[in-house]
C-alpha cells in the first residue's frame, strides 16, 4: 500500500472514529555509515526505515500513534491508538491542525548527483581519506577515527484541511582524528565537513586541517588561573550555540526553562549580536518550505543588533502567547510529537578577518577545542564549566599550546560580553534537529582554572 492508500483508509477511518481533524506524517530515511581502521573496513552499516505518524484531535485532545507497517491491519490499529491516547490526556494546551493558509517558498537542498554516488565510491572516500592523513606527515602514527556517512531522507504531510506537502534532502559527511606522535606523547584532533555536493568534500582540505590541527598541540602547557580574554574560534563557538538553543525556544520560556521569558525586546546581547533563523538558506542542512506541522518557514532575526526579537514558536506555543507561529514545529522522529527546533540557526558574521581579530587581543586565549560540554553545561541557568583547548596569545600573536583547564562562566552573559566577531562562519549539523553555526567571537573576559 503507498502512502496515498494509506492516507484514504486513515482518514476515513478517522472521520468513522469521530475525530474532528488529523494528519499523517511519515518520513523515509536512507542512510549509509562507514568507518574503516588500517585500510579495512571497521564498520559498515546500510539502513532503509520509514514510519508514519498519525495525530488527530477527538475530543479537544491530540492524539498521536505511529507505525512502519502500511497495509489494512494497521489502520484501525493506529487510529484507535490516537483516539486512546487522546482520551488519557489531562493537559489542557490546546493543539492545532495546520489549515495551509500561506505561501511556501522554493527550498531545494537534495542533490540528485548524489543518489548516484554508489557505495563502492563512499567506502573509497573513506579508505582516501585515511591514507591522505597517513601521508600528510611523518608525526601521524595512526587513525583513530575515518568516517563517511551520507543520508537521504524525504518527509511527507498529508492531513484532513488539504495539506499536502513533500521534502526531500541529502547531504554526505566526512571526519578523520589523525593521532600524531612527538616522542613523548599522543595527540588527536579532529576534522570534518558535510555537504550535499560531492564535488565539494575535498579529501585534502580535510586531511591537511585534521594532522595541522593535531601537530598544532605538540607541547601543549598549562596555564595560571585568572580572568583572560578569549577568543572562541567558529567551531567552539558553534558548540556553545548548539547546547543553549533551546533558551530560545517558547516552549522553555512558557515552562520558565529560560530565563529569556519576560525579555522579548529587551537587549540581552551586545550590539554587534544577530542571531539568525533561516530556513532558506542556500546550502543550508536544514532548509525546509515548511515546518513539521505543515506551516511555511521564513527567514528570521531572533536576535537583531543586540535585542531579542522573537522567541521560536510552533502552532500549540504561538497560541498560548497569542502571537503568530515562526514556522519552527519539529519532529527529530516520525514516533515523536511535535516540539520546537531552530532550522539553519547562525550568529551573523563580523566584518573582520580571524587575524585581525586576534591581532587586537595584547593578551589573552585562543579557545579552539571544548570537551565534555553538555555534561558540563546548565540549559536553564546558563551555567557552563567546561574542559578545553587552545593558544596563548601575546600582542597579537599565537603563541604556545595549551591544555587541561577549565573555562567557566554563563551564557546569558557571555552574549552581552562579545566585543568582536570574524567573518569565518562554519557551521555544523547538532546531534538532534538543526543545522548551527558561528564565527569566531571575542570575548571580554572569561574565568579560566588551571594551575
Amino acid at each position: 500500500m503507498d502512502i496515498e492508500e494509506f492516507k484514504k483508509s486513515v482518514f476515513k477511518e478517522a472521520k468513522n472514529q469521530k475525530f474532528e481533524e488529523y494528519e499523517l506524517y511519515c518520513s523515509k530515511t536512507e542512510s549509509v555509515n562507514i568507518n574503516v581502521y588500517s585500510q579495512q573496513i571497521d564498520k559498515y552499516n546500510v539502513n532503509t526505515s520509514m514510519g508514519i505518524s498519525f495525530r488527530g484531535i477527538y475530543n479537544g485532545k491530540m492524539g498521536y500513534a505511529y507505525t512502519e507497517i502500511l497495509d489494512d491491519n494497521s489502520v484501525s490499529l493506529l487510529v484507535e491508538c490516537a483516539k486512546n491516547n487522546a482520551l488519557a490526556i489531562e493537559n489542557t494546551d490546546q493543539e492545532f491542525i495546520y489549515d495551509g493558509k500561506g505561501t511556501y517558498s522554493s527550498v531545494s537542498n537534495f542533490n540528485e548527483d548524489l543518489c548516484k554516488v554508489t557505495t563502492d565510491e563512499k567506502i573509497k572516500l573513506a579508505l582516501d581519506l585515511e591514507k591522505k592523513v597517513m601521508e600528510k606527515d611523518s608525526k601521524v602514527i595512526s587513525v583513530s577515527y575515518c568516517s563517511v556517512a551520507s543520508s537521504d531522507v524525504e518527509v511527507y504531510i498529508l492531513n484532513s484541511k488539504g495539506i499536502n506537502l513533500h521534502h526531500r534532502y541529502n547531504y554526505i559527511f566526512g571526519a578523520v582524528t589523525p593521532i600524531v606522535y612527538d616522542g613523548n606523547r599522543k595527540y588527536t584532533a579532529m576534522s570534518f565537513t558535510i555537504s550535499n555536493d560531492l564535488k565539494k568534500i575535498d579529501l585534502d582540505v580535510i586531511a591537511d586541517e585534521s594532522v595541522k590541527k593535531a601537530i598544532s598541540l605538540i607541547g601543549a602547557c598549562q596555564i595560571s588561573s585568572g580572568n583572560y580574554k578569549i577568543a572562541l574560534k567558529n567551531n567552539a563557538a558553534t558548540s556553545l550555540l548548539m547546547t543553549f538553543a533551546r533558551i530560545f525556544s517558547a516552549d522553555s520560556t512558557q515552562k520558565r526553562l529560560s530565563l529569556l521569558k519576560n525579555k522579548l525586546n529587551e537587549t540581552i546581547a551586545s550590539p554587534l549580536v544577530n542571531i539568525i533563523d533561516d530556513p532558506h538558506m542556500i546550502d543550508g542542512l536544514a532548509s525546509c518550505p515548511f515546518d513539521s506541522e505543515g506551516v511555511p518557514t521564513y527567514r528570521k532575526y531572533v536576535v537583531k543588533n543586540g535585542i531579542l526579537n522573537t522567541f521560536l514558536y510552533n502552532l500549540k506555543t504561538a497560541n498560548k502567547d497569542r502571537v503568530k507561529t515562526t514556522g519552527n514545529a519539529s519532529k527529530r522522529s516520525y514516533n515523536l510529537a511535535v516540539n520546537i527546533s531552530p532550522t539553519n540557526f547562525y550568529i551573523e558574521k563580523g566584518d573582520k578577518t580571524f587575524d585581525q581579530l586576534i591581532n587586537n587581543i595584547k593578551d589573552g586565549l585562543l579557545i579552539t577545542n571544548l570537551a565534555g560540554i553538555h555534561a558540563g553545561a546548565n540549559g536553564i541557568t546558563g551555567d557552563f564549566s567546561i574542559s578545553a583547548k587552545g593558544f596563548i596569545v601575546k600582542n597579537g600573536e599565537i603563541g604556545e599550546p595549551i591544555e587541561q583547564f577549565t573555562i567557566s562562566g554563563n551564557f546569558y552573559k557571555l552574549l552581552m560580553d562579545i566585543e568582536d566577531i570574524a567573518e569565518d562562519l562554519i557551521f555544523d549539523l547538532g546531534s538532534g534537529s538543526g543545522y548551527f553555526g558561528s564565527p569566531t567571537l571575542l570575548i571580554r573576559e572569561m574565568d579560566v582554572a588551571g594551575l
